[in-house]
């Protein structure tokens, strides 16, 4: 298995597979080479000697730790041919008859962390034999002899094999298909029990990532049939997400190769029906199972691109289902529906990066015409913006709506943010709604980075920046922690990513500067106002918690968290701008805090 050729001084780092690339920055780097391939070298030359001396134990154990080890240290510090010969030795480990379940779990996560960097290996590099797999699921997953203590199994093992067959199944021979489907096919009856094993194991094994000229030997064999068993059950049974979750897969692995346009309409129908939602005053009974929600959610995306109709019915789900966004209809079905549209928008924004990425990986490569173009971007992001904005003040699901709006700025800031703003600027002066402040604030802090930001399609980011700064001030309230605490954060998740500094007078100096930059530069002349606002307001709520402290009996142990919380949160804001300011702001901070300590008195 070791290979002296390709491990010696004379490889460079460019011939190895993914190697750590912190380790070049350390001063003695040269040790860790040496060390390095030493290691290898000694993990190589055991795990060897073990098959050679058809021995497992105790080595077996030792080496493969060792080997874990060397990765996590030294990353994929090994060229490709080692790398693969890791792989099948692993694999003819697996193949020994009667092989214990401790040696087997110990290559089901050895495989995993050698086979979890796809792009390294190629379907032309590797090809793994799938019913190796099927042996060991049936005693891994329907072992029978573990409830009379017979066997003795690790509790991680199903796990382990269940991730070692995930990171394995794209290298699946060709003809692994037609095999799975010639063993499976004929116990593929609905109303078998037998039905959900067989489910399991095609979804588990079946593979999906065959390129575009091998879809006749891949999904082209199963994929109508299996529509048409979907279609055809409405009692919800358990093997039903296994069939969604192979659909998912396959439509992501294969964007633009599969036509799903004559079941699109059944697609959504079924969708809507499975979030069970009331209708009326009557609640419909809940189906015996949910549907995956980032599984659905990965399959609407997969389905988009090249006009297709996904997004139109996409907007019309979202427009039967608004009203249940409304804070007023509580109820378990809305945590399902802030949910879709959380895990919508995280696969729009992973399939936007993976398309336009430089380096994608090997089995994700739809064809031009059906990526995501910039039309394709802003009809997602309109259509989910209305439920997205509505599901913002729902208490229990605050955290979902601010990921949502986080992904949807990342795709459009400039049909997001500016929404966002008003909103804010409108509630500021609300007295009945409060909440409506706070809800808000928490979205704006995860889209600090596209607020501070100026790109092309949304240049006037930057002119909010000391506007929201100034409006959020009221927010520091010594009557209202959560306020408080969130104003905090807010403004520390900005002020880290700018510099307090007056550039007014670059307006008179540069004549290079568009209207937007002098706008953002004339706006700057207001960060000394509103940083001796902010400490004065601190001040202030110093002077009434001080005071509140004093004069109570009993101090609870929430009321310390909260001081020590706020005590870190301002803290940090002060950091934050000491560290970015001109030194006239500085001189200003030093001297107000002087003058403060100088004369306050302390209790």
């Amino acid at each position: 298995m070791y290979n002296s050729e390709q491990t010696d001084d004379k490889v460079s780092d460019n011939d190895l597979q993914k190697p750590n690339i912190y380790n070049q920055y350390l001063p003695y780097y040269e040790s860790i080479k040496r060390q390095r391939l030493e290691s290898f070298k000694e993990i190589c030359e055991n795990l060897s000697r073990l098959i050679q001396s058809q021995e497992l134990q105790p080595g077996f154990p030792l080496w493969s730790s060792r080997l874990q080890n060397f990765i996590s240290l030294y990353g994929f510090s090994f060229t490709k041919t080692n790398h693969i010969k890791l792989i099948n030795f692993y694999l003819s480990i697996l193949s020994i008859k009667n092989l214990n379940y401790a040696s087997a779990n110990i290559c089901f996560d050895t495989l995993t962390q050698l086979t979890r960097r796809t792009r390294m290996i190629t379907r032309n590099d590797l090809i793994i034999d799938w019913r190796i797999f099927y042996v060991w699921s049936k005693l891994v997953l329907f072992n029978h002899d573990e409830s009379y203590s017979l066997v003795s199994i690790s509790k991680h093992i199903v796990n382990s094999f269940v991730f070692c067959v995930r990171n394995c199944r794209p290298y699946f021979s060709v003809t692994a298909t037609q095999e799975i489907l010639d063993e499976f096919r004929p116990y593929l009856c609905p109303f078998d029990t037998v039905c959900r094993d067989v489910i399991g194991y095609l979804d588990m094994f079946l593979p999906v990532h065959l390129p575009p000229e091998l879809h006749h030997q891949g999904c082209k064999l199963w994929l109508s049939e299996f529509l048409d068993i979907w279609e055809t059950v409405y009692n919800n049974p358990t093997w039903e997400q296994n069939l969604i979750s192979l659909f998912s897969f396959v439509a992501w692995c294969n964007i633009g190769y599969i036509d799903w346009e004559p079941w699109l309409a059944r697609i959504f129908t079924k969708i809507l029906k499975n979030f069970s939602l009331p209708v009326g005053n009557v609640e419909l009974k809940k189906s015996t199972e949910h549907y995956s929600i980032p599984v659905v959610a990965t399959w609407i995306v997969a389905m988009m691109g090249n006009h297709s109709s996904c997004i139109k019915y996409l907007r019309d789900l979202l427009s039967a289902i608004k009203n249940f966004y409304h804070p007023s209809n509580t109820g378990d079905f809305q945590t399902e529906l802030v949910s879709f549209l959380s895990m919508l928008a995280q696969a729009f924004v992973d399939r936007v990066y993976f398309e336009r990425t430089t380096d994608p990986v090997w089995y994700f490569n739809p064809p031009e015409s059906h990526r995501l173009h910039d039309e394709d971007i802003n009809n997602f992001v309109n259509c989910l913006k209305e439920c997205t904005f509505i599901s913002i003040f729902n208490k229990y699901h605050l955290d979902l709506a601010a990921e949502t709006c986080h992904y949807l700025s990342q795709l459009r800031p400039e049909l997001i943010i500016p929404s966002l703003v008003e909103l804010l600027f409108s509630s500021i002066d609300n007295m009945t709604e409060p909440y409506r402040f706070t809800s808000i604030i928490t979205c704006l802090t995860g889209m600090t980075g596209q607020i501070v930001r100026q790109t092309l399609n949304f240049p006037q980011g930057q002119t909010f920046v000391l506007p929201l700064l100034i409006s959020v001030l009221p927010g520091i309230d010594a009557n209202d922690f959560k306020k408080t605490s969130v104003t905090f954060q807010f403004l520390n998740a900005i002020l880290m990513l700018i510099a307090c500094v007056d550039c007014s007078s670059a307006v008179n100096q540069r004549n290079d500067l568009t209207e937007i930059e002098k706008e953002v530069c004339l706006s700057t002349a207001k960060f000394e106002d509103f940083i001796s606002e902010f400490l004065n307001r601190i001040f202030q709520m110093i002077d009434t918690l001080s005071t509140e402290i004093s004069d109570a009996f009993i101090i609870t142990i929430d009321s310390k968290m909260e001081n020590h919380q706020i005590n870190l949160e301002l803290t940090s804001v002060i950091s934050s701008i000491v560290q970015q300011c001109s030194k006239k702001i500085f001189h200003m901070i030093r001297e107000k805090i002087t003058n403060f300590l100088a004369t306050y008195c302390f209790s």
